[in-house]
Formats: structure tokens, sequence, C-alpha cells
């Protein structure tokens, strides 16, 4: 073996010492300016780059170049592509070394080699340098994929000092170097990535954070009394005996007609109390089957019935430390009633399948419609469930006995609605809140929230509520819209086409008032109207509304 294929005497002392120190490198840029200085001195290399590859793995990136004892800036230094079009770019070295996944040696770039050296030709070019040997390594991770490329450059002789060809005898000392190299920077990539989905993860952490704070904010401030609608005298007893009850265990029960708002009640006591951080649990128990009910409130073990494939957790336990709200609990049957009446007594739940009991803390807001005392008289309702839930009852009065709240409730229903869809409604014109104030509300808030949104429908956007936008039984048979100013006194000789004229005669004429006091200055009465102008128009066309025409007939309707 010849002076120039011997390996140098201190490869193997510094392989062992450099193969160590890459694996505590945590610093990537660092790993690969040592790996380069260590594979250069391992083979005595003039100069050297590493390349690794993207994260789309369709390029190679220059990461570190050094030329003698510097370090060469690599702003203007252009990515290798691996495809060129479809195929493989096979003609530059770094490339083909990539995919085949082979160590190349190239005596000297300058003379045929079948691979492209033009951006080499230029790079000497710029450094004043000339590249006369090249041995190109892969660098394969322990899963012996290919993550990059050392490229080293002018073997000098250990002796002379000249440039020379890289020995065949150098190749497994570089490949095995090359190996360890791979998998410390492998290592330390992992480790960034990790530390930056830490990152992403803290900061998405801290973003749902902030966002579940303002949503929380967002349902307190929703449900706080003051802007829970009601200045009734029976609505103050309500929210007097809500205030005592807030930050206690105690169980309530909720009773008054359908629509009253026994929800929103029980919403507002939890979120005013001290269990509000955690879960509001609601269930209505007049929705589902014995059965599923009885899954659904209590949860279940894998296998305890057909179809139970995993555990599933029930409203119960998913409610502790917060508020569970039972609606229609007269409409729970006999045998969950048994079942409930345990969880309240005792604060333990069994899942259906299991063989131990749960302890959970919640508390429990029931809500019915029913006579309860009458269920348990006619055998329906289990006269202990009933006093272990009756420990605080709270009535909610129907609507009609608290009219005075009527106009907030539908000037606040009108605002949700108009929101929701998109329309600028005036308010309701004075025969529409007459009708509104005179109905008895058989469905109460629910009925009412229903009403408001159909006559926000029908209303078109400019206007106001009006007597035609109301349901038939709001609105009533036979009644008459009260007379304004400027219209005429008695609209009674309309009636003789029904409902429909005498609120198209009214419109109409309302309209027409409006336009004589105005001087027909369509303008200036879609203004005083509160419509815009094309509305103004379209009534006009419809009622056949004509300067110097009298007031409006039966046959313009």
């Amino acid at each position: 073996m010849t002076e120039l294929g011997r390996l140098p005497p201190e490869a193997v002392e510094e392989f062992v010492k450099v193969t160590t120190s890459l694996s505590t490198e945590r610093d990537l840029n660092r790993l690969l300016n040592t790996i380069l200085t260590a594979s250069r001195n391992l083979t005595r290399s003039e100069a050297g780059r590493i390349y690794v590859l993207d994260n789309t793995k369709r390029f190679l990136l220059l990461e570190t170049h050094q030329q003698g004892e510097d370090e060469v800036d690599l702003t203007d230094a252009p990515p290798i592509p691996l495809f060129l079009g479809d195929q493989r770019n096979d003609t530059n070295v770094c490339a083909y070394c990539t995919f085949s996944g082979r160590l190349i040696r190239i005596d000297d770039p300058y003379e045929y080699s079948g691979f492209d050296f033009n951006d080499l030709y230029a790079d000497d070019r710029a450094l004043g340098e000339r590249t006369r040997s090249l041995l190109v390594v892969p660098l394969r991770n322990h899963e012996d994929d290919t993550i990059g490329v050392l490229q080293l450059a002018n073997m000098r002789d250990a002796v002379s000092g000249e440039i020379v060809p890289f020995p065949e005898e150098i190749d497994g000392l570089v490949a095995a170097f090359a190996s360890q190299a791979a998998v410390a920077i492998n290592n330390v990539q992992l480790i960034e990535q990790n530390q930056h989905l830490i990152k992403i993860l803290d900061a998405t952490n801290r973003e749902l954070e902030s966002e579940n704070r303002k949503l929380r904010d967002k349902i307190e401030h929703q449900y706080r009394f003051a802007n829970i609608v009601g200045t009734a005298k029976s609505m103050a007893h309500v929210f007097d005996l809500m205030s005592k009850v807030l930050n206690t265990d105690a169980t309530v029960l909720l009773g008054g007609e359908t629509g009253t708002g026994k929800e929103l009640i029980a919403r507002a006591i939890h979120y005013n109390s001290r269990r509000k951080t955690k879960e509001f649990v609601a269930q209505n128990c007049a929705a589902l089957p014995e059965t599923l009910l009885e899954s659904e409130l209590f949860g279940f073990k894998a296998g305890a019935f057909s179809g139970a494939k995993s555990d599933k957790k029930g409203l119960i336990q998913l409610a502790d430390g917060g508020t569970l709200f039972l609606d229609e609990i007269g409409d729970m049957p006999m045998n969950l009633q048994a079942k409930l009446l345990r969880v309240l007594q005792e604060g333990e739940v069994r899942p259906l399948g299991a063989l131990e009991n749960r302890k959970v803390n919640l508390r429990v807001v029931a809500a019915t419609h029913m006579d309860l005392q009458e269920k348990i008289r006619t055998g329906e309702f289990r006269e202990d469930l009933y006093y272990r839930l009756c420990v605080f009852p709270i009535m909610l009065p129907p609507l009609r006995e608290r009219k005075e709240d009527l106009p907030s409730l539908l000037q606040h229903f009108l605002t949700e609605a108009a929101q929701r869809y998109e329309k600028e409604i005036g308010g309701f014109s004075p025969a529409a809140m007459e009708a509104l104030m005179r109905y008895d509300y058989p469905g109460n808030i629910r009925e009412l929230r229903n009403i408001v949104e159909r006559a926000v429908l029908m209303a078109e956007s400019g206007s106001t509520v009006l007597p035609e936008h109301l349901a038939q039984e709001i609105v009533g048979p036979g009644s008459k819209p009260t007379s304004t100013a400027g219209t005429p006194a008695d609209l009674g000789a309309l009636g003789d086409s029904g409902l429909r004229g005498a609120v198209g005669g009214y419109e109409a004429a309302m309209i027409e008032a409006a336009l004589e006091k105005l001087n027909w200055n369509q303008t200036k009465a879609a203004a005083e109207l509160q419509i815009s102008r094309r509305t103004l128009i379209e009534k006009m066309q419809r009622y056949d509304l004509r300067r110097g025409a009298k007031t409006v007939s039966n046959s313009r309707l």
C-alpha cells in the first residue's frame, strides 16, 4: 500500500472523539459545522459542504460551506433540485448521491465524469480556487434514509501536502462517520421540530384558554340578572329567591307553565354561582325513551348491552363539580326516579354494567310545568324524590301576569331577530303594539320570541312591524286599528273586505297622510314613516296612491 493510500494515523482517534461529541450537540448549525470540520480533518480536505434535504424532500439546501480556514457566506447559494420535471436529476452529483445512497469519488471534476459541474466551476471562479478531487458521501440515518449529502474537496497528502485524489481505502471510515453524523443531525432536527411543535401547541393552548375565558365571560355576562328582561313585581320576587340560593348546593325545583324561561333561569343560577367554572349540563327527560335516557344520564360500561363497544360517561358524571339541569322532570320514568334519588341522597352514580359506584359532586336544578303533587297522588311520581327535589322551589310567572315586561321583551326579541336576519326594523307600529299587548301568550316567552321572529321575517327592511305581519289570533277577529292624526277617524267602512282590507286600509291611510303632510315629497315621507323610499313607492303602487286622489277605497285593496 502506497503512502497516499494509507489512512491518516490520527484518523481513528479523531473518529472516536468526534462521534462521541456529536451526540451532545443540540444546535443544528453548530452541529453541521462540527461535522464538516471533523470530516475535513479525517480526510485532510481543503474544503467541504453539507447539503440537507428540505421539508418537501425535493431540494437539497446548502447549510454550511467551509473553504480553508473560512466559513463561506451562503446567502446566494441556490438549492439543488432533486427532480427536473418528472424525472430524477441524475446530472447533479449531489442529487445522484441522494437517490443512489452511494459514496462517489471523482479524481478531477474538470475531466469528463458524466456529471454537470457548471455550478462548481462558477463557484471556483468566484472563490479563485480550483477543485481537483471530490468525495460525495450520503448522510443516511438509522432508518437508512438519506437526509443530506457531505461533499469534500481537495484532499492533501500527509507528507507532500499536495492535492491528491481521495483513496478508496478511506471510503469505509468516511461512510461510518457520515452515518453517525446523519443520526446526530436527524436527532437534532427531531428535537427542533418537537420544540417548534411544543411552542405552537403552547401558543394554541394559550389562545384556546383566552378564547374560553372570553366565551365564559360572554356567557356569564349573558346570564347576569341585570341582563334578564324582567321588571315586573313577580319577576323581582324570582330574582330575590335566586339570589338566596346561588352560592348554596341546594337542589332547586323550577315550576311554571311551558315557555316561561325555566332553562334561562337554571343557567343564570349556574353562571352566577361558585360552580360557574364547571359544566352546565342539560337534559330534557321527555325527549328520550327510558332505555336511552338511562344510558344518557348514568353512562355505561363496554359490554353492558348490545352495541356498547366502549365505556361512556353519563351526563351526571360530566356535570361533576357543576350543575345538572333536568327539564320536564315530571316525565321521568319511575325506574329512573329511584336511581336519581340515590344520586341526590348519596352523591353516587353507578353506570350501566358497572360493579362499583362513583362519587359525584353536582348541583341538580329540575324543572316541570306539571303539578307533581297530583302525579304523586296518581302514582306517577315518587313522593320521596319530590321532597328531595323541592328543597328550594321557584315558580316562574306566566307572561300574562307580567304584561309590564312586554314592551322590553318585544324590543329585545326584535333587536335579536333583526340582527340575525340582517334587517333594519324600526320597531312596532302603534296598532301592532296594541295587539301584542292585548294577547295572552299561552306559550309564554317561547311563543313571544317566535311571534316577533315571524314578524321580522314578514316585514320589509327599513319598515316597522305592522298588524298585517302578525298572526290572526294575535290581531283578533273584527279588531280595528287605533286611528291616528291625518288618517280617517273610522276605518270601519273598509271592514267589508275583512281583516286584510282593514289592515291594508290603515297602512294606506297612514302613507297618504304622510304624503299630504309633506306635499307628496316621497323622500321626506319615507323618512317620516321610517321606511325606505323604494318601499314607499312599492306601497304607493300597491294601494294606487296618487296626488289629488281621495283616501283609499276598497277597490284599491
